[in-house]
């Protein structure tokens, strides 16, 4: 009975007090937090107004950019396109028709352009004997829209015979130029002249002189002048014997 009294006593005097109680459960890591202690949401950003201005205006200034480029890019093509039109016109204009020494007739009594007019040369023979006398004929032809007048006589029409690098003869050789001797060419319609070739020498000085050439061999009647300027030049091979 006594050792039970005296267990009984130290049980009581070992219990925590109620303040000890309440102060080991304030200090307590384990504690739960209160809902007051707990964080609030922080509240989500306005979204600024300034950034959408700015791109506004960014987009507008873009556009403004575009349109101005557009503007400059349209400009320079059509200065550049119209520039280039009225050059090339007048480049062709320039050159249709014109030429300094020879321009293009305008009526019927004017001048032929040498190269509007196709001229042959034909012998009778390519091989004579050795009295006879070569026959030249000359046939010109006027290629353009335009009739026009052509000289046909032996200096504007020079028909020269050569042998190798000899100068045998040439029918523009003291020659005199005759109103006669022109002709109007109208288009493809062919005009004719024709000379006979005494076989005789002649010199460009117009010297006295009766040489015949009568030396054997191969020889060229060949168109001089300007209308076989910047062609290939017509000619005829023969023989005399």
């Amino acid at each position: 009975m006594g050792l039970l009294a005296v267990v009984t006593l130290i049980a009581y005097a070992c219990r925590p007090s109620a303040s000890d109680t309440d102060n080991a459960a304030g200090t307590s890591p384990d504690a739960a937090p209160s809902a007051e202690s707990s964080p609030s949401v922080a509240p989500s950003p306005t979204p600024s107004t300034s950034s959408d201005d700015g791109g506004d205006e960014d987009e507008k200034d873009d556009e403004d950019g575009d349109d101005d480029s557009s503007g400059d890019g349209s400009g320079g093509d059509a200065d550049e396109g119209s520039g280039g039109d009225s050059d090339s016109e007048d480049g062709g204009d320039g050159k249709d028709g014109e030429d300094e020494e020879f321009p293009a007739p305008k009526k019927a009594g004017d001048p032929c352009r040498p190269s509007d007019v196709v001229v042959t040369v034909e012998t009778d023979r390519s091989d004579y004997a050795w009295d006879a006398k070569p026959k030249i004929e000359l046939t010109a032809v006027n290629t353009a829209e335009q009739t026009c007048t052509v000289d046909l006589g032996p200096e504007a029409m020079e028909v020269r015979i050569t042998s190798g690098d000899d100068r045998v003869f040439s029918t523009a050789d003291c020659a005199e130029r005759k109103d006669e001797n022109k002709v109007e060419l109208e288009r493809g319609v062919p005009e004719k002249s024709t000379f006979t070739w005494d076989r005789k020498r002649s010199w460009k000085d117009c010297r006295d002189g009766d040489v015949t050439a009568k030396r054997p061999g191969t020889y060229v009647a060949a168109l001089e002048g300007d209308y076989s300027s910047g062609k290939e030049r017509e000619r005829q091979v023969f023989r005399l014997n």
